[in-house]
């Protein structure tokens, strides 16, 4: 294959994980695959975060994993970490709360 070719392919090849990427965004519910891709993350470690229970995750038959992408999104956004100015501000915005007699 001459070096045009193969820039050529390699331009539809990503132009595919474009779309795929896109699809994904569009899912209500992924399956196992769809939520590797999704995160990135290895079947081991998925298989290890729904047998501990860490994930949300439904199970309607005795074995395939399924995945609601909202509930997803929750789940990798529950312990959010703060930058210091953001810090700052939610400390003042207590404080101006705390001072003006609401809790």
């Amino acid at each position: 294959m001459d070096k045009q070719n193969s820039s050529l392919v390699q331009l539809l090849l990503e132009k595919i994980d474009h779309l795929d990427e896109a699809a994904l965004v569009k899912k209500r519910v992924f399956n196992v695959t769809n939520l590797q891709m999704y995160t990135g993350w290895s079947l081991s470690k998925i298989y290890k975060l729904t047998s501990a229970r860490l994930i949300p995750f439904s199970k309607p038959t005795n074995g395939s994993l399924f995945f609601e992408r909202e509930k997803i999104e929750e789940w990798l956004l529950q312990n959010p970490s703060y930058g210091e100015a953001e810090l700052e501000e939610k400390a003042n915005a207590h404080l101006k709360r705390h001072h003006q007699g609401n809790p």
